[in-house]
């Protein structure tokens, strides 16, 4: 806990921040925090808060990065450029220049954007343990509101945020386990959901530092993973259970050399024998067993084979915002967030995104000594994005939670290319204080 302390009274000292995190960060989590109907119609864009503090925020983050003011440029930057260039050229493709340069632009902003605030704002352990932190204490501060939102079914925070701006209220969704399934700020459960699971490897590896005794931090563990259960949605389950599977992994096996290739042996083990033992193809059973309905789970197959038909007609350039073929009785809506990828933008950019967060966790992954607290954050930021990685095959990420993950993949790029400290070395001082980003706004 002494680090812990010493790291939060170091990052509160930072100019232009709120509780150690960086300004624009806080915003752009506020922003995240509030329904859609939370946004204002520009030109035939709709600008939620999180899209108006990104793109406020775009152009002197590009100068940062060219100017190497949060460190040098590097491939995973080049592979992010890749991927939104690649998308805007699909979207031209679909819509025409005009429409494709609208709707390319927001995405850019989007994706782009979400990844350099991570990038460019999350430059040492102190700002990422800070972050963190208010990641987590948000997660578990829900819950003075969705507890009494499952058990009264009143969507207590949505209705009360987006009637505020005369927006709609919830839809209703059915309950389930006897209990209303929680939007939390959210548009639907499923994002709320997400958001709370994507906490726990935070929670556990840098609050609790890993330790069971530390009651406090242990506690905020818990707490994200009811806020998670009040979701009601099979998706976050996956997320909080991925995670907890390699932090159990991880806390058997300690420092033994070959785990992770032990873990991925034993995942190919397990595919290979359910595709040799099974009638069905492994996918056909994990969505099976992963969803909460027999329904649910019919339809996600059909959209995984009919959406891989769509990829294969149109692999190069996708389909845009067009329309997918499929049968007349189903809903457009494609719960898989890697095929929707593929079916929009084409393989190419389904490429780009994958060697984009696969590539720098393995780059992460691969540096040595780093120091204790460094250890803990390579292992929230790694498995965080892991249990979404492997949820996002059964939902898709829109919205808020689009670019929460986008965000997260460049907040660990700092373990990357910071020198680690030597042994009794202090590391070397976080470089976002807000002077040099408020002469550039």
């Amino acid at each position: 806990m002494a680090i812990a302390m010493t790291t939060s009274v170091s990052a509160t000292k930072k100019k232009g921040t709120i509780f150690g995190v960086h300004l624009v960060v806080a915003l752009f989590f506020l922003g995240m925090m509030l329904p859609t109907s939370v946004s204002v119609s520009a030109g035939g864009l709709r600008l939620s808060v999180y899209r108006v503090v990104l793109l406020l925020a775009f152009i002197p983050m590009l100068v940062m990065l060219v100017g190497g003011r949060r460190g040098k440029m590097h491939v995973f930057d080049g592979l992010m450029f890749a991927h939104a260039i690649w998308a805007l050229f699909a979207l031209i493709a679909w819509g025409g220049v005009r429409q494709g340069i609208e709707s390319g632009g927001i995405y850019i902003i989007e994706f782009a954007g979400s990844y350099l605030l991570g990038r460019l704002f999350i430059r040492s352990y102190e700002d990422f343990a800070a972050m963190a932190r208010a990641y987590v204490i948000i997660v578990v501060g829900t819950l003075l509101f969705t507890i009494p939102e499952a058990l009264t079914g009143k969507h207590i925070l949505y209705d009360t945020l987006a009637g505020a701006t005369g927006g709609p209220p919830a839809p209703f969704i059915e309950p389930r386990m006897g209990l209303a399934r929680t939007f939390g700020p959210f548009d639907h459960p499923i994002l709320y959901g997400v958001f709370c699971a994507a906490a726990f490897s935070m929670a556990y590896f840098v609050v609790a530092e890993r330790q069971l005794t530390n009651f406090k931090g242990m506690g905020l563990v818990t707490g994200v993973g009811v806020a998670t259960f009040l979701s009601a949605s099979g998706g976050p389950y996956v997320v909080l259970m991925m995670q907890g599977f390699v932090a159990v992994w991880q806390r058997v096996l300690g420092d033994i050399q070959g785990r992770w290739q032990m873990l991925f042996g034993l995942f190919a083990i397990i595919y290979l024998s359910i595709d040799l033992f099974s009638n069905r193809t492994p996918f056909h059973v994990f969505v099976t067993y992963f969803t909460f309905s027999t329904v649910s789970a019919y339809n996600r197959i059909l959209i995984f084979e009919y959406g891989m038909a769509e990829v294969w007609r149109h692999p190069f350039i996708g389909i845009g915002l067009g329309d997918w073929v499929r049968p007349v009785w189903m809903s457009d809506s494609m719960d898989n967030f890697w095929l929707l990828i593929a079916v929009r933008y084409g393989i190419p950019a389904w490429l780009f995104l994958v060697a984009l967060m696969g590539g720098l966790i393995w780059a992460v992954a691969k540096r040595k000594n780093f120091p204790p607290e460094w250890k803990r954050a390579r292992y929230a930021w790694a498995f965080t994005l892991f249990g979404i990685t492997v949820a996002a095959a059964t939902v898709h990420l829109w919205n808020a939670l689009f670019v929460l993950f986008i965000f997260l993949i460049g907040s660990g790029a700092w373990m990357y290319d910071t020198p680690i400290p030597k042994a009794g070395q202090a590391a070397k001082p976080s470089t976002t204080g807000f002077t040099p980003v408020a002469r550039l706004f």
